[in-house]
């Protein structure tokens, strides 16, 4: 069975960059005949806005992104997690390094790869080999990454005692997903999720990461940087715009309802014409 997500993390309404990501990964998926499902990512309470699961939700549903399972979270899985841990802990430490000591420096430099005893506040990081890990992206193509030169050891469990979104990914990614289609800002996290799910014996799904919608400026649209959201009243337009964005070349077709796109979409989806950048998004002023 061939299975995808779209896997927000809930810290605002749908933008565009989002519905981007949301709309190749849903067509990729249909295309294939697979099951598409949403799954929200939040483990990180903190950053979380109350309101932003309903309105992403609302503003997918608006769109006839429907999921094909009940909708899940990642809260609902600290089991499974715990699970993978226990399986992790002897090759993991306890890292007691704030990010205020740490800042500036790219690559953790094992400060406290000695630290094997639990103490409150501290952060739980595995260590990493130094091997190459390749990922044969669907539009990136194949790369290559040592484990220990690109990321160091790194945070599967937060000093807030929190869940670190390399694990929970991995592990829920490996367990239910067979194609994952996500944002550029996302692909070097990848080595990272599939040398988890090899030493937690899970399938590794087939990656594709999509170019970033940006503002003119180069900033990618997200919360931070005041991506506006997706308009719903003009969704049937959104989905047009966005198929091009995509470099699908939608036939210019003013009344096509929802449906007809997402039909026509699910027929003529190319991952090989997505473009290497997709044009800039401007704001409305």
């Amino acid at each position: 069975m061939i299975v995808g997500r779209f896997a927000p993390s809930p810290t605002g309404p749908l933008h565009m960059g989002s519905l981007v990501t949301a709309l190749a990964s849903y067509l990729d998926i249909k295309q294939r005949g697979g099951e598409w499902f949403v799954r929200f990512d939040d483990i990180d309470p903190p950053r979380q806005d109350p309101d932003a699961i309903e309105h992403i939700l609302t503003a997918l549903d608006a769109h006839g992104l429907a999921s094909d399972r009940a909708v899940d979270y990642q809260s609902n899985h600290s089991q499974r997690y715990e699970a993978a841990l226990a399986k992790l802990q002897s090759q993991c430490f306890h890292c007691s390094c704030s990010r205020r000591s740490l800042a500036g420096i790219r690559v953790y430099p094992g400060i406290c790869r000695n630290e094997t005893e639990p103490r409150p506040d501290t952060a739980l990081r595995l260590r990493m080999p130094d091997r190459e890990v390749g990922v044969d992206d669907g539009i990136l193509g194949l790369r290559t990454f040592n484990l220990a030169e690109a990321f160091g050891d790194t945070i599967i469990r937060r000093r807030d005692g929190l869940w670190a979104y390399h694990l929970a990914t991995a592990v829920d990614d490996g367990n239910d997903i067979t194609h994952v289609m996500r944002g550029q800002d996302l692909f070097e996290t990848t080595p990272i999720h599939v040398y988890l799910m090899e030493l937690l014996n899970l399938p590794v799904p087939v990656y594709s990461h999509l170019p970033l919608l940006r503002f003119d400026d180069g900033s990618k649209l997200s919360k931070q940087t005041h991506a506006p959201a997706v308009d719903n009243t003009c969704a049937a337009d959104n989905l047009r715009h966005v198929l091009s964005l995509l470099g699908q070349n939608p036939p210019a077709e003013p009344d096509w309802s929802v449906g007809q796109w997402l039909g026509w979409g699910t027929t003529a989806w190319q991952v090989e014409k997505v473009p290497p950048t997709l044009a800039n998004f401007t704001k409305k002023p």
